[in-house]
């Protein structure tokens, strides 16, 4: 009895911080890389040698390395698979885990498509401007069987979508040093559904749903600026560094709350009573800084070797702010309490005559502490490897045309008896990603 009150109790704190999703989704490392066909099929590492379009995300001042004019368009395809494992025993508080040993949960396969339209010139002097669009953050989550999953006070489908503009001018100082800076406009939007529990008349049972729970959350935007240098002192030899600042959005949205009848008349009554009223509501959400530096080398005019680091300061979110504007009582701050993270790439590529042909792997180190991890977003290390292949087509104006593919290892993670929504157990989460873009170069 002692877990089914303390779910109760987290289940109401659901409803009320039903906005956390919208954090969440950002501050568990859930961000997008999958911004240029070419990179990704070099694992991401190409800080030092991108030579396409994509610079605008990899790094904006190789755009002067970029002759005429660049149109570069596609694309990236997500699916994620992940399934639970509830675990037996206690937690480490001593209440009973919940769950429970043998129950397994299986969320939807879902497919998410992520857009890159990058522009760029290369002025006759040392400038070089350029402008674009990708989507750097994102998740989607929708758990099978949605009134009898589990997990369902927690979350049963939610979406997070952000879109970023960015504006960049890049200036070649001499020969091998070239410097970049440019803006960030960040729109971002967020859906959030679960159901809020109860124990039933009389106790001693299950909880049991007494209503839905959903947010839908404005279309909202916040600034940044972002920072880039690329120095090749050799023919075989390219460096290259950058910097995203983090951007804060302030954002608005909506909490609705439909109740579901049980045919108790008196238990009906005494929850309709208690539930929060449809209300107004928002919250601040900080996007991290991320710092970039990468050493590429040509062994021979045929092959380039990259190793590129990532530092990502999600740290950034040690809790989040909840105002709510009819029940100001209830407004709070949730801690989170996320840890900066690293990212290892290294990949190759080799040009041949006909095509070009990449390989690579990447490391992703998981930003969410064990207490935050959830059906939300179950983040964890990730082991990535990726392959990739270009090739040119026509003769006048060339367009040229990159795919990659991307199988992303996530390892497993348990919630260790300690996680925050009382929702213990394993996860296990496989990514497959794949993607087409071609660049018009004039």
């Amino acid at each position: 009895m002692k877990s089914s009150q303390s779910r109760w109790g987290a289940a109401f704190a659901l409803a009320l911080g039903v906005v956390a999703f919208a954090h969440e989704a950002r501050a568990a490392g859930y961000a997008l890389y999958e911004q240029g066909a070419a990179a990704l099929g070099m694992a991401g590492a190409a800080t030092a040698s991108v030579n396409d379009a994509s610079a605008m995300f990899f790094n904006p001042a190789a755009l002067t390395r970029l002759d005429g004019t660049r149109v570069y368009v596609g694309g990236s395809l997500l699916t994620p698979s992940v399934s639970f494992a509830g675990t037996p025993g206690d937690r480490q508080d001593g209440t009973q885990s919940y769950p429970g040993g043998g129950v397994t949960e299986e969320m939807k396969r879902q497919w998410f498509g992520l857009p890159t339209v990058y522009v760029t010139h290369r002025y006759p002097t040392r400038w070089a401007v350029g402008v674009g669009i990708n989507a750097p953050f994102g998740l989607g989550v929708d758990w099978k069987n949605p009134d009898q999953f589990t997990g369902r006070y927690v979350v049963t489908k939610a979406r997070l979508s952000a879109v970023n503009t960015n504006l960049t001018a890049a200036y070649q100082i001499n020969s091998q040093w070239s410097v970049a800076a440019g803006g960030d406009l960040l729109f971002s939007s967020v859906e959030l559904h679960n159901r809020l529990q109860a124990p039933p008349p009389g106790g001693g049972g299950a909880l049991i749903d007494v209503a839905k729970a959903d947010l839908k959350g404005d279309r909202s935007s916040g600034y940044g600026w972002n920072a880039a240098v690329s120095f090749v002192p050799a023919p075989r030899w390219k460096f290259g560094a950058g910097y995203h600042s983090k951007i804060v959005v302030d954002e608005d949205g909506k909490a609705d709350f439909t109740q579901i009848p049980t045919g108790n008349v008196p238990f009906d009554n005494a929850v309709a009573a208690s539930l929060p009223p449809d209300q107004d509501l928002s919250t601040v959400l900080r996007f991290p800084a991320t710092w970039t530096g990468g050493i590429a080398f040509l062994p021979t005019p045929a092959w380039t070797l990259e190793a590129d680091a990532y530092y990502v300061e999600w740290k950034v979110f040690t809790d989040l702010p909840l105002d709510f504007k009819t029940t100001p009582s209830a407004s709070r701050a949730i801690v989170e309490n996320y840890d900066n993270t690293f990212q290892v790439r290294v990949g190759a590529e080799h040009r041949l005559p006909s095509f070009t042909y990449r390989f690579g792997y990447y490391f992703d180190q998981a930003a969410a502490p064990t207490e935050s991890v959830s059906p939300i977003l179950p983040d964890s290390d990730r082991h990535g490897a990726t392959l990739g292949v270009g090739f040119n087509i026509g003769q006048t104006h060339p367009v040229h045309v990159d795919v990659y593919d991307l199988a992303l290892f996530v390892k497993r993670r348990g919630t260790d008896g300690i996680n925050r929504d009382f929702y213990d157990g394993e996860y296990k989460t496989f990514i497959q990603s794949a993607g087409l873009t071609a660049e018009w170069r004039f």
